[in-house]
């Protein structure tokens, strides 16, 4: 089955494809699909779910609950993507770090400007 999102690599998990037969043959049961986010989720294929529930929109019987289910996909990876954000540091920078890197950069700048303006002096 050629996959409906694109991806050159498909996922070979025999979990998922046993989870995803499951939802597909008990389709109206929230809690098999539930499980197969949750199972996706743990093992990294968010994508390959999204893509699987996205070949189903088009069809008349399985659209709506497919549609739902990509929805709770970008909920969950939204989530991930918030829950793994990089949270500001605790404390301010000390300030003697700031006043000598400030500091460093005067005179740099003193050096540079006498370079520059002595040479024309002379």
């Amino acid at each position: 089955m050629p996959d409906p999102v694109g991806y050159d690599e498909a996922i070979d998990d025999p979990v998922l494809d046993a989870l995803w037969k499951r939802a597909l043959d008990t389709w109206d049961d929230e809690t098999v699909h539930a499980l197969v986010l949750d199972h996706a989720l743990r093992a990294s294929a968010l994508p390959e779910i999204a893509g699987r529930y996205r070949a189903l929109l088009a069809d008349p019987d399985r659209g709506a609950i497919a549609k739902k289910r990509i929805d709770a996909i970008v909920i969950a990876a939204s989530s991930m993507l918030l829950s793994t954000k990089t949270p500001r540091p605790d404390q301010p920078i000390p300030v003697a770090i700031t006043l000598t890197a400030f500091g460093i950069c005067l005179v740099l700048l003193g050096w540079v400007a006498l370079a520059v303006w002595g040479s024309h002096s002379r």
